[in-house]
């Protein structure tokens, strides 16, 4: 029923599509559609659009109903080429082709009235339920004309966002393909997608959580029907009770939703299905797909006419989407024949022992896989459960190029570019372990390194700025706006036979002038050869992060005295293992540059005995380390030193002497300073006629 006014509701809060709702109905976790929230942040996003979309409105309703006038007339089969964007983390989210496939059966089963469940629409409704004449179609081809199986898979840790920037990470043209995304997220929604509009061309699609789609795999039937709703808001219907994300409010019986036969109503709450519910005088369509009540089975004739108005509409290029040009050049007639062989794999960094998992992503009508795992290995056969999607466990580490080769009767072809696997050895780096990023020196200069960032500036080699030393590593925070991540992880430690490690490092950092943002440094390790991490230390920028005062332009330390330290003992037992692997993250949150410098990583046995530096680090010296610092009258005193012993002293302000060991041995010990009396105290290493002193400050 036509109203006299189209309320959009559109809510000014470009945040409100971020936001998570804590719904929780009949099971459901998350709210079953975030199209409103969505269409508020894409509006806010592009001044002008929600002005147009209302301007546009009078020829929408008059183009539908000239088609809903048409009856039998309007019967042209439009077909639209998909493609879906698979956005993962290596998790569940991860979904199989089968659940894709699956979600596009009961797709076109909706838009085509062949839902098996159309015999249980209510006397009521029945009459107008309609056949959209629409049909989805996995494009076969790419963008380039290359084969294609309709399915991207793209691992980023985007998948738990599930926003804007996600769906940057691919897109194919709007005006060959529907986009549809699956990630481990919807921004706190089932799914979401905008209205068809002449902005916002490159994030064009929809949105699912993974387990809303299909009815299969990590979704179910009761969940399965997400897609057919979103492709509705994708081709501009709204919901029934208007375009808003508040079902039952009493003031929806006066908004419209600019579809000829269906009725004014409130809107079902979350998961009500009440086919008896008369909210605004008349029978509500609980029943229709652009319902909260969790029991949709139809469309109307009305919404029929407005989704294929869209489709006839140049706005977002839907009327070009169903041409013969376009059908032709996306490949969604052509039979399937075997055309491409590709894979993917859990991890391409791996230990020694450690399997890995290989899955098949080839096309069309694999009969028979031959896996070439570059070691020697090949697994040929055509047993689905064991050659499809195998597993694999390299005994000898290196780098290594895997290659698939997949066949039929029609002929076989090899996949194009091999996937290098590196398998890493345990006790890669040097026990104890010495980082000061200076030329020809350390783990970073052997390639023992490694650096990924997820967005904004990587880690990398700062020439002037090292804390001991002329070079340190460092990102230009500088030049980031905020939330951007970039990680620094190393190769393998063999802390196996160790009762403790220790983690220390020197770090810089100041805020800009403009003020104090909350950026993060962590220290974190990984004990299962980085499949996961645990963080250690977590330095913030409105706590203990900065270093220095804050700078205008980009900050780069000018001395010792812009730099802290930090050492991390870590004495839990599980990660005493031969592959321990350490990494630094910085997350950005638009302050200034960051340094990391002078990394140690030393171990101590059951003994208490420490692992010396000192052969690492050239010429004899004396390290110390003094920590807390200050503190309450207990600290621990880090000792290293060459020769074959040293000797420890403990001074108080007035000279006295307050402590003194003899320290035996060529090495390093830890040395437990308690019951200090408050004030300042010097403490002193002297070992091959060096000498050393730490100040130490007791508080009361």
């Amino acid at each position: 029923m036509l109203n006299s006014h189209f309320h959009l509701h559109i809510r000014a809060a470009a945040s409100a599509l971020l936001m998570v709702l804590s719904f929780h109905v009949n099971g459901q976790d998350v709210f079953p559609c975030g199209q409103p929230d969505a269409q508020a942040a894409f509006d806010a996003a592009h001044p002008g659009a929600a002005a147009a979309r209302e301007a546009a409105e009078p020829s929408t309703r008059e183009a539908a109903r000239q088609l809903l006038q048409r009856g039998g007339g309007d019967n042209e089969l439009y077909i639209i080429p998909v493609v879906f964007h698979v956005i993962h983390d290596n998790g569940e989210e991860n979904i199989s082709d089968a659940q894709i496939h699956d979600a596009m059966d009961i797709l076109n089963a909706d838009f085509r009235k062949l839902n098996a469940d159309t015999g249980q629409i209510v006397a009521g409704f029945v009459d107008i339920a309609a056949d959209v004449d629409v049909e989805f179609r996995l494009a076969k081809r790419d963008p380039e004309g290359n084969c294609h199986s309709g399915i991207n898979r793209l691992q980023d840790e985007l998948t738990y966002e599930g926003n804007n920037e996600m769906k940057q990470l691919i897109h194919w043209p709007r005006h060959s393909y529907m986009n549809v995304y699956v990630a481990a997220s919807a921004a706190g929604a089932a799914g979401y997608t905008n209205y068809p509009s002449e902005w916002g061309a490159g994030t064009d699609g929809i949105v699912l959580r993974h387990d809303y789609v299909g009815s299969i795999g990590t979704s179910n039937p009761y969940r399965s029907r997400t897609l057919t709703h979103e492709c509705g808001h994708w081709l501009n219907l709204p919901h029934t009770w208007g375009s808003s994300n508040s079902p039952n409010e009493e003031d929806n019986c006066d908004i419209d939703d600019g579809v000829e036969d269906t009725p004014l109503c409130l809107g079902s709450p979350v998961g009500l299905c009440d086919l008896d519910r008369t909210t605004c005088g008349s029978l509500d369509n609980v029943q229709n797909y652009m319902e909260y009540s969790y029991c949709a089975k139809m469309y109307t004739l009305g919404q029929r006419a407005r989704m294929r108005a869209a489709l006839n509409n140049s706005i977002a290029d839907r009327d070009e989407l169903w041409t013969a040009q376009n059908l032709e050049d996306t490949g969604v007639f052509e039979e399937e024949l075997l055309c491409r062989a590709e894979f993917t794999v859990d991890r391409v960094e791996v230990c020694l022992g450690d399997p890995l998992q290989f899955t098949d992503g080839s096309y069309f009508g694999v009969t028979t896989w031959s896996w070439d795992f570059g070691d020697g290995n090949v697994l040929t056969g055509s047993t689905d459960s064991v050659h499809r999607n195998p597993s694999h466990v390299y005994t000898e580490p290196g780098e290594f190029e895997v290659y698939l080769t997949v066949s039929n009767e029609t002929g076989s072809v090899t996949s194009e570019d091999p996937v290098v696997i590196r398998v890493m050895d345990d006790g890669m780096l040097d026990a104890p372990m010495v980082e000061g990023f200076e030329v020809g020196e350390g783990p970073w200069s052997e390639g023992q390194w490694e650096v990924s960032t997820l967005a904004g500036q990587p880690w990398i080699i700062r020439e002037t700025s090292g804390y001991s030393g002329s070079r340190s590593l460092y990102v230009r925070n500088r030049q980031n706006e905020g939330n951007e991540i970039t990680r620094v992880t190393s190769m393998t430690y063999d802390a196996g036979d160790m009762a403790s490690i220790f983690i220390s490092y020197k770090y810089a950092y100041s805020h800009r002038t403009t003020g104090e943002t909350d950026d993060r440094l962590k220290l974190q390790v990984s004990k299962d050869c980085g499949e996961s991490w645990n963080t250690r230390q977590f330095h913030r920028g409105i706590i203990d992060l900065p270093t220095a005062e804050p700078h205008g332009g980009n900050f780069y330390p000018s001395g010792t005295d812009e730099w802290a330290g930090h050492i991390e003992e870590v004495t839990n037992q599980s990660y005493m293992v031969p592959n321990l692997r350490i990494r630094f993250e910085f997350e950005s949150k638009g302050g200034n540059n960051v340094f990391i410098d002078d990394i140690n990583v030393y171990g101590m046995d059951s003994l208490g005995n420490v692992q010396t530096l000192v052969p690492q680090v050239g010429a004899p010296v004396l390290a110390m380390e003094v920590y807390p610092n200050p503190t309450d009258g207990a600290s621990t005193v880090q000792a290293f030193w060459p020769g074959d012993g040293a000797g420890l002293r403990v001074h108080d302000a007035a000279g006295r002497l307050v402590r003194e060991e003899r320290l035996t041995g060529n090495g390093g010990r830890r040395i437990q300073l308690e019951g200090l009396a408050p004030g300042v105290h010097l403490v002193e290493l002297n070992a091959a006629g060096q000498r050393l002193v730490k100040r130490l400050l007791v508080l009361r």
